[in-house]
């Protein structure tokens, strides 16, 4: 597994250095850079966009983190966001912005550690069970809990496309129609990623199986046609498309 690429964002020189101390000691990470306010990340990600994790604190000059968070959404980075701040009363905000974690200083190197192992967990959990290019077939239900009830469904056979509804739902379009779920699409992407699912957006994750057609876009993205739901064109952002196209061996 390569190197975990580590961006550091806070504007207190002594915090920087901390993090940076803890973040050195943890084989496998690589701290790419560091920053001392939002603007000076965006910067950063515009000419170095596949950063793994940033580390984010919340309260700095300039732009702050969840304003820098909420641009990093807009641009659609693909970066995992770890707030890390003094203030606990930020977490709901955090995590309204899809944080993947959110930890409070001072620093603890075993909570630290604990957010790296999980990163680190979730890639190997996806490079285990499907390589690129490879569909996996799995008899494996999930349960899908809706406003009243709760769904079984067979993922590789029944979901097509999962688009965001909002922070803490998402619509699964289904072999037999769509689904409003309480389950958030960041946790939709991990639990599917061992079943063929990719995500292609920041709002979108896709079926490999159930792609019909692709077309190329002046930009340089993608729009997919899905089965089933054909007039629901799907976008494959530019901060996807490389992973994309290797994992379809497509150029």
């Amino acid at each position: 597994m390569q190197d975990i690429r580590v961006l550091v964002a806070d504007d207190e020189i002594p915090a920087r250095g901390e993090l940076k101390y803890e973040l050195a000691t943890i084989p496998g990470v690589q701290i790419v850079g560091e920053c001392k306010n939002g603007k000076e990340v965006l910067d950063f990600l515009n000419v170095h966009p596949n950063v793994d994790i940033l580390f984010l604190d919340i309260e700095m000059p300039f732009m702050n983190g969840l304003e820098c968070a909420k641009e990093i959404q807009r641009r659609d980075y693909p970066v995992k966001i770890v707030f890390a701040t003094g203030y606990s009363q930020f977490a709901v905000q955090a995590f309204d912005l899809e944080a993947f974690d959110y930890i409070l200083k001072p620093y603890d190197e075993k909570r630290i550690q604990r957010t790296i192992k999980r990163y680190a967990d979730s890639l190997e959990l996806r490079e285990n069970h499907r390589s690129p290019g490879e569909i996996i077939n799995t008899s494996q239900r999930i349960s899908l809990q809706t406003k009243d009830k709760t769904v079984m469904i067979s993922p590789a056979q029944e979901i097509i496309i999962i688009s965001t509804e909002k922070s803490d739902r998402s619509l699964f379009y289904t072999t037999s129609g769509i689904i409003e779920s309480k389950m958030a699409l960041r946790d939709a992407e991990q639990l599917l990623a061992p079943h063929g699912f990719f995500r292609t957006h920041k709002g979108y994750i896709v079926n490999l199986a159930m792609i019909q057609e692709l077309e190329s876009q002046d930009n340089g993205t993608l729009l997919l046609t899905m089965n089933y739901f054909p007039k629901e064109k799907v976008p494959v952002s530019r901060h996807y498309i490389k992973d994309f196209k290797n994992t379809l061996h497509i150029s």
